[in-house]
């Protein structure tokens, strides 16, 4: 309540301030990755659409922009960012991204990356940036955007509104640790990690927190010389690890890796049961063997981090700290002293995400992305991937009529705070939901195709080995990927799980039919979006719908992955 009265009174103030107006389709809050992977579609796609883009940072990125020097992708490159733009250097002789496992961006990269995007806007003419600006609505519907600092204030008509309902923290989005400390103790956020190190001034490092930051910061220490020994590792509780190099081998192996993902899926007889798996598989891992993690929230390793972090011998996990004092560190569960004294000892803040919410999102029970004039962003419908799902809810947009509920339809993603938790069970939630929406989108063949065709999509064909007629043969041949998919979807909504009852929240929903989806005319103006670049063509197939039924057969009956010229020839 305090939050929107506030900004009911920054709208008042910016109304009595503006001095220009500028109008566009859309208004779009947040240039990070959502909404920049939103716009690139969206202009793509439509035509007609126009822009203004608004975010308090000086530049795009969101938490990008504040992230620490040494940061890289989790993920691979060849998946990440906007569909018209590639970020990987790995390529193929048609110039396509290669899937790589090691191939992960630098926190630059991105950030360059990001800047070229936006160019992209600029250059196209149809998109208005508002960078180190504020927004404000009034209790009239109003828009304002005001400039942090000259104060120019913008007064925005638009059609529609985009808001992404994101609030990512990271250390360096906050004035200090969210909890007491000594004025003795020497505390840092991870940007400033390099600084300490390089100096040699500490003999003794405290990391606090288990996920992305800080396994960068365990990996950063012990590749910069410090020993082992001068760590100490609090752990708020025991999580899951993802190990990409323990499931995927390689550029050419990556259909038949993935497999070890799906059979589990199909042959254990729980969930708990498919992580123990993983792990046998070199896929999940964790650090206390001893015990079984309740939390995975999609941090992603390598072996060779997972082997530094088993060598450290100092691990806390006695909850969340709660106060640092002049010579022991008070946790919720019991009380650990320093390290060593505090003049000799540096406090690595590497907490994120502290306001409870899933990867910064808070979804309720309600939550609707199409919303009549507004468009929320958060929600992840693609599995881990905020990038494909903000470019298919650009592709729903500008493809299907304009019906909140048709187009929401479509949609599966966590919703309430019973399902937007970080246990191991989130895992299977995106994957299943994932499917879902693809069944849902399968209604209209297009729909799917575009899916196939994005670079954003990790399993896209143009990314890895034989292409479409390798995708094909992984779903239809002897892998069998599409059939054992659908069947952890059936033993999801029949309660075959004993540790998942409730179908994660979806249960009894039905797909919608052909039917009841309603398409908008499509226009006659050719965009000019990206800029003096030809669009790669789009392939004629797509999974279940975009290639004939014959053809996939043909490819099945062959035995042979690469005779899919063969089988169009023999089915034109």
């Amino acid at each position: 309540m305090g939050k929107q009265q506030d900004q009911n009174k920054s709208a008042a103030a910016a109304q009595a301030a503006a001095t220009k107006e500028k109008a566009a389709t859309y208004l779009v809050i947040g240039a990070g990755t959502a909404g920049l992977s939103f716009i690139d579609s969206l202009l793509t796609l439509d035509a007609n659409a126009t822009v203004i883009l608004v975010d308090r940072h000086a530049q795009p990125g969101g938490h990008w922009t504040k992230s620490y020097p040494f940061v890289r992708l989790h993920q691979t490159s060849c998946s990440y960012g906007v569909n018209s733009l590639p970020l990987s250097n790995i390529r193929d002789k048609k110039g396509n991204e290669r899937f790589s496992v090691n191939d992960l961006a630098t926190g630059q990269e991105i950030k360059d990356y990001y800047k070229v995007v936006v160019e992209q806007f600029r250059e196209c003419g149809r998109v208005h940036l508002y960078f180190n600006c504020e927004y404000s609505k009034d209790d009239s519907g109003n828009h304002f955007v005001t400039n942090i600092d000259t104060n120019e204030v913008t007064r925005v008509s638009c059609k529609k509104i985009v808001v992404v309902h994101s609030n990512v923290l990271v250390p360096s989005m906050r004035k200090g640790p969210p909890f007491p400390i000594d004025s003795s103790i020497n505390s840092a956020p991870l940007n400033e990690l390099p600084t300490h190190v390089a100096s040699k001034q500490y003999k003794k490092y405290v990391v606090i927190g288990a996920g992305k930051h800080g396994s960068d910061a365990i990996t950063y220490l012990l590749r910069n010389g410090v020993d082992q020994s001068a760590i100490t590792w609090i752990t708020s509780r025991d999580i899951w690890y993802f190990v990409r190099d323990g499931l995927w081998g390689g550029y050419k192996s990556y259909r038949k890796d993935t497999v070890k993902l799906v059979d589990p899926l199909v042959k254990c007889k729980s969930l708990y049961e498919v992580f123990l798996q993983y792990e046998k598989d070199g896929t999940m891992a964790r650090l206390d063997t001893s015990t079984i993690p309740e939390v995975f929230k999609g941090a992603t390793i390598d072996k060779s981090e997972l082997a530094g972090f088993k060598s450290i011998k100092d691990v806390v996990c006695l909850g969340r700290v709660t106060s640092i004092t002049s010579d022991e560190i008070k946790l919720e569960k019991g009380v650990v002293p320093l390290p060593a004294s505090p003049a000799d000892t540096l406090f690595v803040d590497c907490m994120a995400d502290m306001d409870g919410t899933f990867y910064g999102f808070r979804v309720a029970e309600d939550f609707k992305i199409f919303d009549g004039d507004q468009i929320n962003m958060g929600p992840l419908i693609v599995s881990y991937n905020v990038c494909c799902s903000a470019a298919i809810i650009a592709y729903i947009e500008s493809t299907f009529a304009d019906d909140s509920e048709m187009r929401n339809n479509l949609l599966y993603f966590a919703r309430g705070e019973k399902q937007n938790k970080f246990d191991f069970k989130s895992f299977f939630s995106q994957f299943y939901y994932q499917n879902k929406t693809f069944k849902a989108l399968g209604a209209y063949p297009p729909a799917i195709q575009f899916v196939l065709n994005s670079r954003t999509f990790l399993d896209a064909p143009c990314h890895h080995y034989l292409g479409l007629p390798g995708f094909i043969w992984a779903m239809v041949g002897p892998s069998q990927m599409a059939k054992k998919a659908n069947k952890f979807v059936e033993r999801v909504e029949s309660g075959d799980f004993p540790d998942c009852q409730d179908c994660f929240g979806v249960a009894g929903r039905k797909l919608p039919e052909p039917k009841d989806l309603k398409i908008k005319e499509k226009s006659k103006v050719k965009s000019n979006y990206p800029p003096q670049k030809k669009l790669k063509p789009k392939s004629k197939f797509g999974l279940n719908c975009c290639a004939s039924v014959d053809i996939v057969n043909a490819v099945e009956k062959s035995g042979d992955p690469t005779n899919m010229n063969g089988a169009v020839k023999s089915n034109a």
